[in-house]
């Protein structure tokens, strides 16, 4: 008996707490210094961002992860039924490179990204530059040679 009552009262917190809570998947499309290809996004809510980027080309690839977060958020103007916002704030990346005729190349580092962001009730679409800093592990220690990035998608949020 108590196992169900517990049961149910975790259900009902479940339920109630949907509401409360929302989150964003999303799709995006890097460009940065010679590496172009797509990602997948997450948003944990409106100002805490996660993304998976990769590209794999004939003989190279690149895999990477950012973790941002949008401290400054500004409302600029309204659009239809929308709200356009600049952003900007502090992130991290980490990334695995394999150049074309090259060693590994393992790093992480410091980013900010800087953007727009056009938000609709349930989606919205975005343009970032992201200036970045990091540090190269592999083949030898040293500053990261990729300096900047930049990305352009979409993000569908789901429990608002």
């Amino acid at each position: 008996m108590k196992k169900k009552i517990m049961l149910i009262a975790g259900s009902l917190f479940v339920f109630a707490s949907v509401e409360a809570f929302s989150f964003g998947i999303g799709l995006r499309g890097n460009f940065g210094w010679g590496i172009y290809g797509g990602g997948l996004l997450f948003s944990t809510n409106e100002r805490t961002h996660f993304g998976a980027n990769y590209y794999v080309g004939e003989d190279s690839f690149h895999l990477g992860v950012t973790g941002d977060f949008w401290l400054l958020q500004v409302p600029l103007t309204s659009v239809g039924s929308g709200e356009l916002d600049f952003y900007a704030g502090p992130g991290l990346y980490v990334q695995i490179d394999k150049p074309k005729d090259d060693d590994f190349d393992f790093g992480l580092g410091l980013r900010i990204p800087v953007g727009l962001d056009l938000g609709f009730d349930i989606f919205d679409v975005f343009l970032e530059f992201a200036p970045q800093i990091g540090v190269s592990f592999l083949p030898s220690p040293g500053l990261s040679g990729n300096w900047f990035s930049a990305a352009i998608g979409f993000r569908f949020w789901i429990g608002e």
